[in-house]
């Protein structure tokens, strides 16, 4: 089976039309099993920053609807080209054409995307077609939802991100730092022994508590993930970032955990930060450095652990 998770941007109600709710907080989440794919679609409930960041963070591929030239759809071009989605579908509306949508993705990673009217089969079509690459050593699972259901324990929502995970796996929770038991594991309401990378899935969970298993948690193999609260980070300033660089209070998201840092050290290359809390990343995810308070453009770059 198949499985795609998309983002879906400036356009709530589309995804009423593409598939069928399933929770909501700040981020709303859909799903839907057709032909042989199994699609989750994810947007962020008021266009929160911190929420549409973790979302792309996490997508194989994206949808967003031109609706007019504002911050908050360049900010979503922003991001989408720092983690580098070139997998979508670009909404023209009256608004923008293609012409125009062309012009404003011209040297991002939306260039590839595919433009299209607002339908939502032809939609489906298009993103059958996208074959995302699967990382398929080193489990990792990032957790978006987690909770206590009767009778059952703790339960975790998120996806698959590395690997594949079985029933009865020993894991580590980062950054809580503790050793869990998958219990059992389920996709669209059904029982599985194991899951594959790109999966969404639903695990029962031993070992922990709800409140250990916050959105951006990662269950891994030892030696999979990391945990710091002090990094050193090659650091690439976005150009639409007017402000000076400077030392202060900002935050970052890294895969599904959006936390406030204290930049120490900033330059066009290289960013140094702290948080009060331990973050969990992998070397090859891609830091997005915000400034939650910036009257224009809130994105300030993009780091990396490695040189970028």
């Amino acid at each position: 089976m198949k499985h795609l998770t998309v983002g879906v941007f400036h356009d709530d109600e589309i995804c009423r039309d593409l598939a069928k709710k399933n929770t909501e907080s700040d981020i709303a989440m859909f799903s839907r099993k057709l032909d042989g794919c199994i699609f989750t679609f994810m947007y962020p409930v008021e266009d929160k920053l911190s929420a549409k960041s973790q979302i792309i963070s996490s997508i194989d591929a994206a949808v967003v609807n031109f609706v007019g030239i504002t911050r908050e759809l360049g900010e979503t071009i922003v991001m989408l080209d720092a983690l580098g989605v070139s997998n979508g579908i670009a909404v023209a509306s009256p608004y923008a054409n293609s012409d125009q949508i062309s012009a404003f993705t011209k040297n991002t990673s939306l260039e590839s995307f595919i433009i299209g009217k607002r339908d939502p089969i032809r939609i489906l079509e298009v993103l059958k077609n996208f074959q995302p690459r699967r990382e398929t050593t080193s489990t990792i699972v990032v957790v978006d939802h987690s909770f206590s259901v009767k009778g059952v324990g703790e339960v975790i929502l998120g996806f698959v991100k590395k690997g594949t995970v079985r029933k009865y796996d020993k894991l580590m929770l980062l950054p809580a730092n503790k050793e869990v038991l998958v219990r059992s594991i389920q996709m669209q309401d059904e029982d599985y022994d194991e899951a594959q990378a790109g999966s969404r899935v639903g695990l029962a969970i031993k070992g922990v508590t709800v409140q250990e298993m916050k959105r951006g948690s990662l269950l891994c193999q030892a030696d999979a993930a990391k945990t710091s609260t002090d990094l050193n980070l090659s650091f690439r300033k976005s150009p639409f970032y007017s402000d000076d660089l400077r030392e202060g209070a900002f935050h970052v998201t890294v895969g599904m955990q959006t936390v406030p840092i204290t930049i120490t050290e900033a330059s066009s290359y290289s960013i140094k930060f702290t948080s009060e809390k331990p973050v969990a990343y992998t070397d090859d995810d891609t830091f997005l450095i915000l400034d939650l308070n910036a009257k224009k453009g809130r994105i300030m770059g993009k780091a990396s652990t490695q040189v970028m």
